[in-house]
């Protein structure tokens, strides 16, 4: 790799002239300039944009840090916010807790090192915030800004953009309630995700709202795996356990993918035995078979929301502090 003190020596020139052409902010010399710019040429030189924007105090690189990239949704948002920080001249870097959030701390203690100008915490898992909170702090402190993206943090003084987690979910249930698809069981995590618990507090809710008990046996708190396989196991052993429901409301695509599977390898047809709703209004429901009904997120309108963000802090404004709520979506299709 072609370094400035290089470059400096073929033009015959000190590495801080060098590094005031490249600034552009200080005059030089027009004959000078013209030989620094004429070795960066002959050198193939290329600026170190992390350097710089470490020198300059402020990257220009937002990370997303997501606690499961193979989670649709993720993936739906990062397309999206890519987009967004490309409108004001802004980089996107990923980065993948890998569902520990040993990995997000010493991420988090890295950033203001990795010259970042923000990252956006995409995790839903129950954090620590006693053990998050003071890196956070240190990591504001140095310029980076912080936003979380799906789970509601705003009570800690971090700027939130979220989905209406319990608003759909209760959405959700008023609709299998009204086609009289009852007893309802709940699919997914709620001891160890915020944004479990969320869709987990909405079957509660409307349950209660309907005049109907909550039934332990049909809570599923996924202990293990977060994916279709996990959904399919839980839905497998309950059938085999002999509880009886009529429909499940899923906290994600994925979970009700796998219930589904479980469903249809006993022998029941959906939706007449059972009923499912997923969450997350992921594409690929349209083309299973039956198609998956779902309550849709709208990763877009997040993208735009953190567009929205960081565009006020470019004109010279803070993170602005609160939460925006998004509103979620009942796509009705042949699962329920």
């Amino acid at each position: 790799m072609v370094s400035v003190v290089a470059v400096a020596s073929h033009a015959g020139v000190s590495p801080a002239t060098v590094s005031r052409v490249l600034a552009g902010r200080v005059p030089v010399a027009a004959e000078t300039r013209q030989r620094v710019l004429e070795a960066i040429e002959a050198l193939g030189y290329r600026p170190n944009e992390v350097a710089r924007s470490l020198r300059a105090g402020r990257g220009r690189a937002v990370a997303l840090v997501t606690g499961d990239i193979e989670q649709g949704i993720n993936a739906a948002l990062a397309k999206n916010v890519q987009s967004e920080l490309e409108a004001l001249g802004l980089d996107l870097l990923l980065f993948n807790m890998g569902h520990r959030e040993d990995r997000l701390h010493h991420f988090l203690e890295r950033a203001p090192s990795l010259g970042l100008r923000g990252l956006l915490l995409t995790s839903p898992h129950v954090l620590d915030m006693g053990k998050l909170m003071p890196i956070v702090e240190r990591a504001a402190k140095s310029g980076v800004d912080i936003v979380s993206v799906g789970q509601d943090l705003s009570s800690f003084g971090i700027s939130s953009i979220v989905h209406d987690n319990t608003g759909g979910a209760r959405q959700a249930m008023s609709h299998l309630v009204a086609r009289s698809c009852t007893p309802i069981a709940f699919l997914g995590r709620i001891e160890t995700s915020a944004i479990g618990r969320a869709r987990f507090e909405g079957y509660r809710s409307a349950l209660l709202g309907h005049g109907h008990e909550i039934d332990p046996a049909l809570v599923w708190d996924i202990a293990e795996g977060y994916r279709a396989d996990a959904g399919y196991q839980a839905t497998s052993d309950a059938l085999a356990k002999g509880v009886q429901f009529r429909a499940v409301l899923a906290a994600s695509d994925e979970l009700a993918l796998g219930a589904m599977a479980a469903a249809a390898d006993r022998g029941l047809a959906v939706p007449d035995d059972v009923a499912f709703v997923g969450f997350g209004g992921l594409s690929w429901g349209t083309y299973s078979r039956p198609s998956m009904t779902t309550v849709a997120l709208d990763a877009d309108a997040a993208a735009r929301a953190i567009g929205e963000i960081f565009g006020e802090i470019r004109e010279g404004g803070g993170v602005p502090l609160g939460r925006r709520v998004i509103p979620t979506k009942l796509v009705l299709r042949q699962s329920a």
